[in-house]
């Protein structure tokens, strides 16, 4: 059979397998380290040449326990520029050689470049290739004593390499911060980036959005006092809390989030979210971030809807609905003194028989508008002619004279209203004190259609 008839009948070309398997051996070697993977393309018979002076065996027991040995003391490394030759010199004998560089990988902390040359002998054996001789080989003047496996030692070669390293990571680092930079300027948030030491902070990075949201510019910004770690254009206690907020930043990954309002440069005030994390720390102190987002129409659309839902669209006080959410909550629980107003329109019915409806809400706001004017911010409208006043730390005498002049504006104002008050200095409860006013005002009611003679309240 002629020598491609054998070729044919392998169903491979035995010149490529021979290179193929030589570059395995070196990646698995090199950028593996996988002793158990070199060992099985070895031949029952076989000589080894290490890289490292007095590297040699012969025999397969020993060699493989030789290169098991070296599992460990190789890095990981990268290969480059290989290029190999394959002969045959007898049949059914291949040599292949070649050269390369190896390359230590960055991120193992080790930088070492250094060339190589490599010879493997294969045997062809039940119609596969086994190597049966394998030598590496470096340049002499890199070989230093002690190197096991590879040179962990060499001049120039890996100085340069160490060189073309950093510099290849400076060029990253300095793309990357242009990147992050961009977005940081690009992102309609503000993000802060601090370092903290001893309790104060040292500001790292204010992006653009910053300026912007206090409404000045990017100098103006840097000149700020930020040692507290925010602005001093946060308002009031909002200040505090959000100081209480970073405190609480101990350990990275622990995240706060805090509403805080923010005057800006022409004195709009706005609401601001503040995510606040504490993502790394070293011997100096912690790195804090603040990501800060203009919350301000969120926060307005909530509180329209708010009062929306606890306003009384007639008179403009509290609906029934926020009263219930007071006796719910249980206000007037731990108060020094609290005191609960009951009043009732006498003779709406009567109004909207005779004048009309119209008439009738008229009556209504304008009642509504003396008892607020002395309780605002503290009356409900919990029914069509019933109102409640809820007056939370103030004597029995103020509470009583409010009273006393809601009744005198109200006579002046031609209406007719019957009251029930109830005023605790102890045990305070809106929903004890409530049904307390509530059964006084009806027996005013009571007094009052039994003066008018009337058959019953109304």
């Amino acid at each position: 059979m002629d020598d491609q008839g054998k070729l044919e009948q392998l169903g491979f070309d035995p010149f490529e397998e021979a290179e193929r398997i030589t570059r395995y051996q070196l990646h698995v070697h090199y950028c593996e380290n996988q002793s158990d993977a070199i060992i099985d393309t070895f031949d029952d018979q076989i000589s080894w040449f290490g890289a490292s002076e007095g590297e040699y065996a012969v025999g397969r027991e020993v060699v493989d326990e030789i290169i098991r040995s070296i599992t460990g003391y190789v890095v990981k490394c990268s290969i480059s520029d290989e290029q190999f030759d394959v002969i045959s010199p007898v049949p059914d004998i291949y040599i292949c050689s070649g050269t390369y560089w190896i390359s230590t990988d960055p991120s193992t902390g080790v930088y070492v470049r250094f060339h190589q040359r490599i010879a493997t002998v294969f045997r062809l054996v039940d119609g596969a290739l086994k190597c049966c001789h394998l030598h590496l080989s470096n340049p002499y003047s890199e070989m230093i004593e002690g190197d096991i496996g590879f040179p962990h030692q060499v001049s120039r070669q890996t100085y340069d390499y160490m060189q073309q390293a950093l510099e290849q990571q400076r060029k990253q680092i300095e793309t990357q911060t242009a990147e992050l930079n961009s977005i940081y300027n690009t992102v309609p948030c503000g993000i802060l980036r601090f370092k903290r030491v001893d309790g104060m902070y040292r500001p790292l990075m204010l992006n653009h959005a910053v300026a912007e949201l206090i409404g000045i510019t990017d100098e103006e910004l840097s000149a700020m006092d930020w040692s507290e770690g925010f602005s001093p254009t946060i308002i009031g206690e909002d200040a505090a809390k959000l100081r209480a907020a970073l405190h609480e930043l101990q350990e990275p990954g622990d995240t706060v989030n805090i509403l805080v309002r923010v005057q800006r440069h022409n004195g709009e005030i706005i609401y601001v979210n503040s995510c606040n994390s504490l993502i790394s720390t070293d011997d100096e102190g912690a790195i804090v971030q603040k990501i800060a987002f203009d919350i301000t129409d969120r926060v307005m659309m909530e509180k329209t809807l708010e009062r929306m839902s606890f306003e009384d669209s007639l008179t403009g006080l509290y609906n029934r609905t926020k009263f219930n959410h007071e006796l719910q909550e249980g206000h007037g629980e731990g108060l020094s003194s609290l005191g609960v107003a009951y009043f009732d329109i006498n003779g709406l019915k009567a109004t909207n028989d005779r004048y009309g409806h119209k008439a009738g809400d008229d009556l209504i706001c304008r009642a509504a508008g003396h008892v607020n004017h002395s309780f605002a911010g503290r009356t409900y409208r919990i029914g069509g002619d019933e109102f409640v006043a809820i007056a939370p730390d103030l004597s029995r005498e103020d509470f009583e004279r409010k009273v006393a002049s809601i009744m005198e504006h109200l006579r002046n104002d031609g209406i007719e209203i019957a009251v029930g008050l109830s005023w605790r200095g102890e045990d305070c409860s809106v929903m004890e004190q409530f049904d307390e006013a509530d059964k006084r005002m009806y027996e005013d009611k009571a007094a009052f259609y039994r003066t008018h003679d009337r058959r019953k309240p109304r």
